[in-house]
């Protein structure tokens, strides 16, 4: 899978989301199809702008401001990545397992923990990304729990 350009893509955003803290949620945006399905881990009724379905491009693009906005990357690490085959609608899932680390600005409490991204991609671009991390983890660093 040496050749395969959304592993490539893919590979090359996830290490300057580390190296930059996340500041290159543009990069990640341009990977998005204009109507890219993005579920969170976390349910719509957690009042965070990461909670829920973002549908779009545009709504993707909150979520990032307000991950940014209200936590602190400490380090984001991706252990593998694991390439699906292609469906017969070309449709190829890339699953990125990693762990990593954030502050919460407001609480100054921090969470660590494995983390699951799946990106489908079609086309050159991710139509649906889905991740998985410790969500009580996460209401404990903001205070929540």
């Amino acid at each position: 899978m040496a050749d395969n350009p959304n592993l490539a893509i893919l590979k090359a955003a996830y290490a300057r989301w580390h190296s930059t803290r996340g500041g290159n949620a543009d990069e990640i945006l341009a990977m998005f199809d204009d109507q890219v399905e993005m579920h969170s881990a976390l349910s719509p009724d957690v009042p965070d702008a990461v909670a829920g379905l973002h549908l779009a491009r545009h709504e993707a693009a909150q979520y990032f401001e307000g991950l940014l906005r209200d936590w602190e990357m400490l380090y984001y690490q991706v252990e593998r990545f694991i390439v699906g085959e292609a469906s017969d609608t070309g449709d190829q899932e890339i699953v990125a397992v990693a762990r990593c680390a954030w502050r919460n600005k407001a609480t100054g409490l921090e969470i660590d923990t494995p983390k699951i991204d799946v990106h489908t991609f079609r086309g050159g671009k991710v139509v649906r990304f889905q991740e998985s991390y410790d969500t009580l983890g996460f209401a404990r660093a903001m205070g929540f729990v």
